[in-house]
């Protein structure tokens, strides 16, 4: 199946989201929108913000990724599922080349790339589960902007992508709202500790003054002042 094309959150909406790291959203979201560790930027990259076209391919399955990069507008971020499979490259150099051209931000993969030094060298961002040489093939065409689901997150085509040094998050489309508000208000908090440590205070003297105390649940019979 193949969705020609998709709604994308206000600019806005993206603009505002992209002022915060992934840390924070994802506190933002009660820690459930985050990706699976392994996850990460194969170059050094600092930040990427963008709607999502989503994939879902077979494995070793090349065709599908490439043919995606069609159906992406400059801003946005390609986000493919590959099952998680790491012996099979499904992206590289190539591919990343023609994202580039096209003003594409970043692509998100839940499986293997190549090319390593060709991507480092046109600088694109690209996260994935695992790197490797062996490259997929062009025998089989799966679906383009369909729920989808990458690194344990369900991913909808125009759901907002926010990938940094720390992983990726999803932040929702039809939460996006929400989000961005608690996001404000979770900054506050961590500003407040970080002030009330720079008068003095420890770490988690800060943490108890801001947050009212603890309720613990673990070793609740140990003594801390």
């Amino acid at each position: 199946m193949i969705i020609e094309s998709i709604e994308r959150p206000s600019k806005d909406i993206i603009n505002g989201l992209s002022k915060y790291p992934t840390a924070l959203l994802s506190d933002a979201m009660e820690k459930s929108q985050a990706m699976h560790s392994e996850i990460k930027p194969v170059i050094p990259i600092e930040k990427v913000v963008g709607p999502a076209i989503t994939a879902r391919t077979m494995v070793a399955d090349y065709l599908t990724p490439v043919a995606a990069i069609d159906y992406a507008e400059p801003g946005d971020v390609l986000v493919i599922d590959v099952r998680g499979h790491r012996d099979t490259a499904i992206w590289g150099g190539l591919a990343s080349t023609s994202c580039k051209s096209r003003g594409i931000v970043a692509v998100i993969i839940d499986g293997a790339i190549r090319d390593v030094a060709e991507i480092r060298k046109i600088q694109f961002p690209v996260f994935a589960r695992a790197v490797t040489p062996n490259a997929g093939d062009c025998s089989v065409l799966g679906d383009i902007n369909v729920p989808i689901q990458c690194g344990g997150v369900l991913v909808n085509p125009g759901d907002i992508v926010v990938a940094d040094t720390d992983g990726v998050v999803i932040v929702p489309a039809n939460r996006a709202v929400q989000v961005l508000e608690k996001v404000k208000k979770q900054e506050e908090i961590e500003e407040k500790i970080r002030q009330l440590m720079s008068q003095g205070l420890s770490c988690y003297e800060a943490l108890k003054d801001v947050c009212g105390g603890f309720t613990i649940t673990v070793g609740k019979d140990v003594e801390i002042p």
